[in-house]
């Protein structure tokens, strides 16, 4: 599993580099995992707030299917 973070720079669309992501992000976030270089594609997200219900955000590159 990795991820891809949507970045403000017009020319880099998602940055998908496990150390620029790391140096941008380590003082806001408890954990960056190295999961090594992404593809320029959003990665979909999965609201886990509640785990009865789980909600497709944004469905990116690759399958997925939400299994209880």
């Amino acid at each position: 599993m990795s991820t891809s973070i949507l970045d403000e720079d017009t020319i880099i669309e998602y940055s998908t580099d496990p150390e620029l992501i790391h140096e941008k992000y380590k003082d806001l976030v408890d954990i960056v995992i190295n999961g090594g270089y992404g593809f320029n594609v959003a990665s979909t997200i999965v609201d886990c707030t509640d785990e009865n219900d789980l909600k497709i955000i944004r469905e990116g590159k690759g399958k997925i299917e939400l299994v209880y």
